[in-house]
């Protein structure tokens, strides 16, 4: 593997944590991360996002589970505390490249509207 392609891969796998984060203690559905990383900038093939994710399951930093239902079968990921403890810098992981400022809210940031002066 190239180090191009296994810094993208690092950054990827950010940007997964960083969307899960935003579901935490809940649990976002394979089509639905992989929709999100298409509008991040990073379509993937369904095999490659279940490969990024059991990765990062492997590692501790995500939990995986399967549902049935109505014929098909679903696949969800939540993060784990120690997904989050990466994710605030707590703890290190070798294979995932945290940006100081990774890109996405932090708990109790935006999302109402509100600029920091209250406005």
């Amino acid at each position: 593997m190239s180090s191009i392609s296994g810094e993208k891969n690092k950054i990827i796998r950010s940007a997964l944590l960083g969307l899960l984060r935003t579901e935490y203690p809940g649990s976002l559905d394979l089509k639905v991360l992989s929709f999100s990383l298409d509008s991040l900038g990073f379509p993937m093939p369904e095999a490659t996002l279940k490969a990024h994710l059991k990765y990062l399951s492997e590692k501790g930093l995500v939990k995986l589970a399967a549902r049935k239902g109505y014929g098909f079968r679903f696949v969800y990921a939540s993060l784990t505390a120690r997904g989050w403890d990466l994710l605030d810098g707590n703890v290190t992981e070798d294979g995932v490249s945290i940006p100081k400022s990774h890109g996405f809210l932090e708990p109790g940031e935006g999302g109402d509207g509100a600029s920091e002066n209250g406005r």
